[in-house]
């Protein structure tokens, strides 16, 4: 597997882990909550979300997603 690939899990692993599941099933957490828990493993946080959604893993409202700005966007995993 690919490191990029990697990571890609290992980030769905941590919203599984931190997250709070929804009435429609799906496991959510906010960007704040995220980039708190995950800038400890990896600065590329942003980067390996957008891979996510590229891949259809996640989703979040937006393009592009901004620490303190963007805290409280919720990030929801799709798998």
């Amino acid at each position: 597997m690919q490191n990029s690939e990697k990571e890609v899990e290992e980030l769905c692993l941590i919203i599984r882990s931190t997250g709070q599941k929804g009435e429609d099933g799906h496991v959510s957490v906010t960007f704040g909550q995220l980039f708190e828990t995950y800038v400890t493993i990896s600065n590329k946080v942003v980067g390996i979300l957008l891979r996510a959604r590229k891949h259809g893993l996640v989703r979040f409202e937006g393009e592009m997603l901004w620490q303190g700005k963007d805290d409280d966007v919720v990030i929801t995993l799709l798998e």
